[in-house]
């Protein structure tokens, strides 16, 4: 009998610590959810980086998915410029193992204009490794927010988003495009394929889209600059390119040639007052993507 109650003894011992130690990183895992919020209500990028773990997965409400530490805080410094005032509010916190149901409010306002302003319920999904964020998963109703980003975009909007909205790629002249290449992959490591390389990065007004610029050099003889004589010639992203069209034309801009639409989207040239040619591009970000892929391989 004694014996028995020893192993009793034992077994309850085991439970007890088991529990204890259950109780504990349940403790500390809720800890790491609340500093993890707190960074990403003070803006801070730099705590955010610090709560990660070296390959952390970020799904945005839209299903958009960012991987890596470098990539995942670009995109909160998008997220940032686009709402300066976002803010989470965590209610409750449940904990299984190392995965995490957190529930509660997110809200912010489009540009930091108030009348932009929007609070949803929101919930977020998180698993923590050794008190650093592996994944970080939200999950709420944006059509609100997309809405308010629709109405402020549109034409008329008393605040538009300006015709140019980045650089799309620099194309210039040089002796031999090829050389040239392997030059800028062997010493500046870029990702060179026969079209050059691209430089990705997250839409400003729309973090949790991709965009790119392209850099390509041409060979000094390519009549595709023509008819400016300069050895460069740069593309300029823009919005709805049939009404920006328009409105040059209704200005005196030199139109070269006829919206060209392709897979790539959509692609005009004009000249500016000394005689650059301009490449205006409407993007297609995916399927250009996909096409610059597939012929790189």
């Amino acid at each position: 009998m004694t014996a028995v109650k020893k192993c009793l003894a034992i077994i309850f011992a085991v439970i007890v610590s088991f529990s204890a130690h259950t109780q504990t990183k349940t403790i500390m895992i809720q800890e790491t959810i609340h500093t993890f919020r707190d960074a990403i209500n003070a803006h801070d990028i730099l705590r955010i980086a610090a709560h990660l773990t070296n390959e952390p997965v970020f799904i945005d409400a839209t299903g958009m998915e960012v991987i890596g530490q470098k990539k995942m805080t670009s995109a909160w410094e998008g997220y940032f410029k686009l709402y300066p005032d976002y803010h989470i509010d965590i209610m409750d916190v449940f904990v299984h193992g190392d995965t995490v149901a957190a529930f509660g409010f997110a809200e912010g306002s489009y540009k930091g204009i108030k009348e932009n302003h929007w609070r949803l319920p929101a919930s977020w999904k998180a698993v923590v490794y050794e008190q650093k964020i592996q994944l970080w998963q939200e999950y709420a109703d944006t059509k609100l927010p997309l809405d308010i980003i629709a109405k402020n975009n549109s034409i008329g909007s008393t605040n538009p988003l300006p015709r140019v909205t980045g650089v799309g790629g620099l194309f210039f002249k040089c002796k031999d495009p090829k050389n040239l290449m392997e030059w800028y992959k062997q010493h500046l490591h870029l990702d060179t394929n026969p079209y050059g390389t691209k430089f990705e990065w997250r839409q400003g007004d729309a973090p949790s889209k991709y965009g790119c610029t392209q850099w390509s050099p041409f060979s000094e003889k390519t009549t595709y600059f023509a008819p400016s004589t300069k050895d460069f010639m740069i593309n300029y992203r823009v919005n709805n390119l049939e009404l920006l069209i328009e409105q040059l034309k209704k200005d005196g801009v030199t139109i070269l040639d006829a919206i060209e639409d392709s897979d790539f989207g959509k692609f005009v040239h004009i000249l500016d007052c000394e005689q650059n040619k301009v490449e205006l591009w409407e993007p297609k970000d995916v399927e250009y993507d996909k096409k610059v892929g597939e012929r790189s391989k």
